[in-house]
């Protein structure tokens, strides 16, 4: 019984020095680390769950599973130790509260050419900007009810009739849709676009895939004739827009940030919280 102890301890011992060796790792169900002395950085983000990236609605966040977003920014932080302090909000707010500087970055935007005057996105060298420092992509879908005549080829929707396709306001497939002379009307929450749609109101309704998603399983049998088509009307990454304000002041803090996020996405540690995500375990 003893030997069986003393085995158990010295494999316990062997983990924790594999663990150091690999250098600082976060503990994933705690809230981010305080950092005495540092900056502190606030960043927003949407209330409405988008899962895996950042679970739950409202202003709560549950850091026992608060979303592979804010893992990774979390991680970031300990990274560079800087103090990150989030706040939820509604989408057109954070980008009014980004653009006076009142935060001092947002997630997660894609990139349209007039946010450049609202905040600052990773760049690279010769001005481009930079996906490699992107916090992920995702993919919009049009999304109707069954047996509807709306087609998507890959190139033109068909088939709207005289009636618009929904979208949530403030949202960068507007533009998308816009360009492809698409009637659009907007909604505030992925729920009241659904409704629309089984209710007849929109013909279509074009949203990010996983919010979508999301909220039909909160009402699977009331929204069970929505189906989404292929292929995707447009695949975006995703940045952390950064305040004008913010670089100006710290424009090396900035940088680091954006580079810290590239590293942190392709790391073993981090690859393992998507699996765990995935997995639902």
């Amino acid at each position: 019984m003893l030997g069986a102890r003393l085995h158990r301890i010295v494999l316990s011992c062997l983990g924790l020095f594999a663990a150091m060796a690999l250098g600082p790792f976060p503990a994933w169900s705690t809230p981010p680390a305080r950092f005495e002395g540092r900056p502190t950085v606030i960043l927003a983000y949407e209330v409405r769950a988008n899962p895996p990236r950042h679970l739950g609605t409202g202003t709560a966040i549950d850091w026992e599973r608060p979303g592979l977003t804010l893992e990774l920014l979390r991680t970031v932080g300990e990274r560079l130790r800087i103090n990150f302090q989030f706040k939820r909000m509604p989408w057109k707010r954070g980008l009014y509260l980004v653009e006076t500087g009142e935060v001092d970055g947002l997630f997660h935007a894609s990139y349209k050419a007039d946010r450049e005057a609202i905040g600052v996105y990773p760049k690279t060298a010769e001005g481009r900007l930079d996906e490699g420092r992107a916090i992920f992509f995702q993919s919009y879908a049009l999304h109707v009810l069954k047996g509807s005549p709306v087609r998507w080829d890959g190139k033109t929707i068909s088939g709207l009739g005289d009636r618009p396709v929904g979208v949530t306001g403030g949202y960068s497939i507007i533009g998308d849709l816009l360009n492809m002379s698409v009637r659009i009307e907007e909604g505030k929450v992925q729920e009241l676009n659904l409704s629309k749609l089984i209710e007849g109101r929109i013909a279509a309704y074009a949203e990010l895939e996983n919010m979508a998603a999301a909220a039909i399983r909160r009402e699977p049998s009331r929204f069970a004739d929505v189906v989404k088509l292929e292929p995707p009307l447009a695949t975006k990454a995703y940045y952390l827009l950064l305040s004008h304000p913010f670089v100006a002041r710290d424009p090396a803090l900035a940088e680091a940030i954006w580079g810290t996020i590239a590293q942190v996405n392709v790391s073993a540690e981090f690859q393992a919280r998507i699996d765990v995500y995935a997995t639902g375990s």
